[in-house]
């Protein structure tokens, strides 16, 4: 897992994996670090959202297994950012993606939606993120080139997701 989908997934992460307290709050912190990033920087950050969806869609074109999680990853991006809650908008488009990609009938709660997007994303292999998060780490090089006062706030983002699944792997 990683990115946007992390920080909305919060609470299915806590539910799922059993966080203690003490990681559930480190957790609510990162999560408003990551949140102020996406204010400070919003072009730095619409641009490392735009490679996880080229990522996503040369996955898909190539036919490979993982494109599903992938796309369950990017739906779980876009519920995100539009501040979709499908407990009050399930006829919302995203929702009923969501819905039919893990094959959930209409009706799931907004939890359960996200917390199947969560198990779908999960495919995607440490490895892949590894790579994706490289090409992630070369854009965000490039903002620091182009934006230098924008550098120090924009280097936390692969920092503050590290540390999030750092929290998730232990359990």
């Amino acid at each position: 897992m990683m990115f946007i989908a992390l920080i909305l997934a919060l609470p299915v992460i806590s539910l799922q994996h059993a966080v203690s307290p003490e990681e559930e709050v480190r957790m609510n912190d990162l999560a408003k670090a990551y949140r102020h990033i996406y204010k400070t920087a919003p072009e730095a950050f619409k641009l490392a959202d735009n490679i996880y969806e080229q990522i996503k869609d040369y996955e898909c074109a190539r036919n490979q297994e993982d494109c599903k999680a992938w796309r369950a990853w990017r739906l779980g991006d876009a519920i995100t950012l539009r501040q979709v809650n499908c407990d009050e908008t399930p006829e919302d488009e995203l929702c009923m993606k969501a819905r039919d990609l893990h094959g959930l009938p209409g009706g799931t709660s907004h939890q359960k939606i996200f917390s199947g997007l969560v198990d779908v994303a999960e495919v995607v292999t440490p490895t892949d993120i590894k790579y994706a998060s490289d090409v992630i780490d070369a854009a965000v090089s490039y903002v620091c080139y182009k934006e230098p006062e924008k550098c120090s706030i924009v280097r936390q983002m692969s920092v503050i997701v590290d540390q999030m699944e750092e929290i998730i792997k232990k359990h």
